[in-house]
């Protein structure tokens, strides 16, 4: 019987940890196949992320003619994953909710052949899409601003349809430009993107979303799901290849591991996690899909970003809401409140806002009903519980609970209580309650003040005296007029601590306390019970930090008996402690000695590690001996070791010839300022020159950082030479510079063609005038005045192109202005030629001191640069804007064009070298290149490419704007 018993009692502790460990199954709708864009999810299960928090989730792959929203809102699928176009699918009677957003930009794109270019040219041709995308997706948008209808293109249904576009049966196909572009890219498929975001289409996707009914019934585990999933993605993005791993291996060999380390990196960059956390959501780009989805008339428009963004507090059971009372929040637009326009520190009305203790409170109890309180402004404490009376407002912020109020209002169970005190003046004794004073001694108290009754009745042998505000009862106290003022701690401090800190202190603190609630019209009852749980839940931390921003006084206790004992009995505590602990080492002494033996077996075995160590660290020299950097380690400047790469860079043949050596020893004069600067400012890398021991100089890139190395700080330098990369540089300058000039030349021949006609015409005419006798002196005079007027222009044309291929070798000082037009000179007859016109915004009395020239070509690369993307379009008014302003960075040189900008994927490639998208007869691709080498490495400014949109005379533009950004001390 007793091992029947004992089994039966296994068998229940079995079954109750079974019970308690049951995990919820639920299950995700994917929104496409198995890849790295739902690598969260996978990791999340793999890792146990999930299982951790009580869920056994399966993920389901999108399959053809597969409606996700669908799949969510018939209960066939627990979760489900889709883009921005979510909302625009919300049912009132099945309603989603959005828990959480992962890709901050839609990955969604159009490719289409060479051929096609805009949307317009997709009319009447074949596109491999699904139907759902069309009607759904971010690329729905798109067709709908150029009001493409399905009938005007032919729409073939398809989730898979990129062997189709490589086959040429498609003309467009609806892919993700995370993983798809990879494909062709790596097969050599021509094609073009056309991207919703270049069309002024925000859009987001990887949405998480759930059923409004789910969410209700399970918003712990929502968000513990939630907590997950991010904890899953921050693995997946951590541990990029071991994922792609899994995917392969567990999921789907559709795509091969080179595609997927490619995805992973285009979707931790759509991600944008400089900018957002994990999972958050933007609730801007929200509110205007909501905006757009209301004008369309697809969606009710009383729904608000409340009834589609989840937020634990709303739906959480800590409150223990009800359905009524959760119905109730989502149709509440506002709670419009009434405060004491006067009352601090508890609060106040200052310029519109309601500031003050009270104050914060408020906001916290916003923050947790996720529905604006808004302030409806009085001017007194009487015209506040009118308007509370006349339903003029919802809610009263603060309010003392009596028989008079309560009949015009409820009022919550307090949230703010504080005793009430004295203040009187520095010199007045502890008071221990209002029994101690004497009868003759004068006590202000407020008048019409809720405490002010009760106190009256309760001590009627004390003189009290009515004042008209806590400001006048303590300057009559301050003043000797009265021995001291009762109200609260908090009003009292707040006084003391800013008008009366070295007069007036708080002598004496009673058991009679104020206490503070909320009131609530009285004729809404679910309201008040919103508010009830919010007080009755409002936890002790959130109250001490609120207060602490408010609250700080000086408080005469008097002597504490109590504290006295505290200290005495922890002193005795201490004393029994000690007298154990003698004993307990008395009776250990022979514990000790073992102890010693052990202690020097383990020196010996010490020494051997020691050796092992030295044997370590005689590796470790052979192995820093072996890198391709110069590593020196300095302490206080000077040199305490070196690597063999080191000493050899620098012109040594030994590591004893540098150690002892200073820091700036082996730099060259010109960069000893360059290596403080850095030093101070702790920069990741920096270039300076060094000079090696016979004297000749060699440039390179250095990293320094702090170690500790035996217990000490040192500097730890590792040097890099860049002498091969610097000779490889000023050959693309070269070349660059061999480019301009040939465009130069260009350019001199259509400066000339004009004046030598003219002269050529002037002479002939003057010839011809002279042999038939007809000539006229006044007339030959001003021909030849014009002849010479031209022949100045000629040659001031000459000294133009002659200056601009001078070497820089110093720094000199111009106007801004003045290299601008010199520029302008330079290409004059090309922007006529091409009918591009100029428009100036320059400050005349802006001035630089910096290489002229190698400016001057950097400005010519990028003005060149517009001109041939003019080439590329047929526009009627072609326009580049030139600004120079002033700002605190510096002056600041932009140029922008109309030309339509540059497409965005390749935006961020544009400066580097021999990256071009002429074809190759037309361009080098060192161009820009040479430009931001120019900017960034030789004048030490910053220059930076963006799409920029802007209004001319009315008309709306978009092109490329250059920014350079060149400091005014250089």
């Amino acid at each position: 019987m007793s091992i029947f018993r004992c089994l039966f009692f296994i068998y229940l502790i079995f079954f109750n940890y079974s019970f308690a460990n049951e995990t919820k199954k639920v299950s995700i709708q994917l929104n496409w196949k198995y890849q790295f864009e739902f690598a969260g999810y996978i990791a999340a299960i793999e890792k146990g992320f999930y299982k951790d928090v009580g869920f056994d989730v399966t993920l389901k792959e999108l399959k053809k003619d597969t409606n996700v929203i669908e799949e969510v809102k018939n209960n066939k699928a627990t979760f489900g994953i889709y883009d921005s176009s979510i909302l625009s699918n919300y049912d009132k009677k099945k309603p989603i909710i959005l828990l959480a957003n992962y890709l901050k930009k839609s990955p969604l794109v159009l490719i289409t052949k060479q051929s096609i270019f805009s949307p317009k040219d997709l009319i009447n041709k074949k596109i491999y899409m699904s139907e759902f995308e069309f009607e759904n997706s971010s690329l729905s948008k798109l067709f709908r601003k150029f009001n493409i209808k399905k009938s005007d293109i032919n729409l073939i249904s398809s989730i898979d349809s990129l062997d189709s576009f490589i086959l040429n049966e498609a003309d467009a196909i609806s892919a993700y430009i995370t993983n798809q572009t990879y494909i062709l890219d790596k097969q050599r498929v021509p094609y073009n993107l056309i991207t919703p975001s270049n069309y002024e289409i925000d859009s987001f996707g990887g949405n998480l979303f759930a059923s409004l009914k789910y969410v209700q019934e399970n918003p712990e585990k929502i968000k513990e799901f939630i907590k997950a999933t991010n904890k899953g993605w921050k693995y997946a993005l951590d541990n990029k290849e071991e994922l792609v791993d899994i995917i392969y291996e567990k999921y789907s060999k559709y795509k091969t591991k080179q595609a997927l380390l490619y995805e992973a990196n285009k979707i931790e960059k759509v991600m944008l996690l400089d900018v957002y956390k994990l999972g958050e959501i933007r609730k801007t780009i929200i509110e205007e899909e909501l905006k757009s989805a209301k004008n369309r008339n697809i969606v009710d428009r009383s729904l608000s970003i409340n009834d589609i963004v989840f937020s634990f507090s709303k739906y959480s059971k800590t409150y223990s809401f009800t359905n009524e009372e959760i119905e109730y929040l989502n149709r509440k637009k506002r709670i419009k409140m009434c405060t004491d326009p006067s009352w601090m520190p508890y609060e106040k009305i200052q310029n519109g806002k309601h500031i003050g203790i009270v104050s914060d409170y408020i906001k916290f109890f916003q923050k947790q009903l996720k529905v604006p309180i808004v302030l409806y402004e009085t001017k007194s404490w009487k015209e506040s519980l009118r308007s509370i009376k006349d339903k003029k407002c919802d809610i009263l912020s603060v309010v003392v609970k009596d028989k008079q109020r309560e009949k015009i209002m409820n009022i919550t169970k307090p949230y703010l209580e504080f005793p009430l005190v004295i203040a009187t003046k520095i010199e007045a004794r502890f008071i221990n309650s209002l029994d101690d004073l004497l009868a003759d001694k004068k006590i202000g108290v407020v008048k019409s003040y809720a405490y002010t009754s009760i106190l009256e009745k309760k001590y009627p042998n004390k003189k009290f005296v009515n004042v008209s505000s806590v400001d006048e009862g303590l300057q009559l106290v301050a003043q000797g007029k009265l021995f001291g003022l009762i109200d609260s701690i908090t009003t009292i401090g707040y006084k003391l601590q800013n008008s009366y800190f070295s007069e007036l202190k708080i002598a004496g603190k009673f058991d009679e306390k104020y206490s503070l609630g909320i009131g609530i019209r009285n004729d809404d009852a679910v309201l008040y019970s919103i508010f009830d749980k919010l007080v009755q839940k409002l936890d002790v931390q959130t109250k001490n930090d609120i207060l602490k921003k408010w609250i700080s006084f000086n408080y005469d206790a008097g002597f504490d008996y109590s504290f006295f004992w505290k200290i005495f009995l922890i002193f005795a505590v201490i004393v029994l402690i000690i007298t154990y602990r003698y004993k307990e080492l008395a009776s250990n002494k022979e514990k000790i000695q073992k102890q010693r033996e052990k202690l020097e077996q383990k020196n010996k075995e010490l020494k051997a590690t020691q050796n092992a160590l030295k044997e370590s660290v005689r590796n470790f020299e052979i192995l820093l001996d072996s890198t391709m950097e110069a590593v020196l380690v300095f302490k206080d400047h000077d040199c305490i070791d070196i690597n063999k790469v080191g000493y050899k860079l620098l012109g040594y043949s030994s590591k004893s010839e540098v150690l002892g050596q200073n820091l700036y020893h082996h730099v060259h004069d010109d960069f000893i300022v360059t290596l403080k600067e850095s030093l101070n400012k702790n920069l990741d890398s920096y270039e300076i020159e060094f000079v090696r021991t016979d004297g000749t100089t060699f440039p390179a890139l250095v990293k320094d950082r702090y170690i500790n190395l035996n217990n000490e700080r040192v500097k730890l330098f590792t040097i890099v030479d860049l002498t091969e990369l610097k000779n490889k540089e000023r050959l693309l300058f070269k070349q660059s510079k061999l480019a301009s000039m040939g465009e130069m030349i260009g350019n001199i021949a259509h400066q000339w063609r004009q004046p030598l006609s003219l002269i050529s015409t002037i002479s002939t005419g003057l010839k011809l005038k002279i042999e038939t006798q007809t000539d006229n002196k006044e007339e030959s005079i001003e021909f030849l005045e014009k002849l010479n007027t031209t022949s100045q222009h000629l040659s001031s044309t000459i000294d133009d192109f002659r200056n601009f291929f001078k070497p820089d070798k110093k720094k000199e000082r111009f106007f801004v202005s003045s290299l601008i037009e010199q520029n302008l000179v330079l290409l004059d007859s090309i922007f006529k030629t091409n009918f591009i016109n100029i428009k100036l915004n320059v400050d005349e009395n802006l001035e630089l001191n910096t290489y002229k020239n190698e400016l001057t070509q950097a400005l010519l690369n990028i003005l060149n640069n517009a001109n041939d993307a003019f080439k590329q379009k047929n526009l009627e008014e072609k326009l580049i804007f030139i600004d120079a302003i002033k700002k605190p960075q510096g002056v600041v040189i932009s140029i922008k064009d109309n030309a339509g900008g540059i497409p965005e994927e390749i935006i961020e490639n544009i400066f580097e070298p021999y990256f071009t998208t002429k074809h190759k007869s037309d361009g080098t691709g060192i161009g820009l290149y040479m430009a931001y080498q120019i900017v960034h490495e030789h004048i030490h400014g910053r220059i930076e490419a963006v799409n920029s949109k802007f209004i001319y005379n009315r008309n709306s533009y978009k092109g490329a704007k250059f920014i350079i950004t060149i400091p005014s001390h250089l």
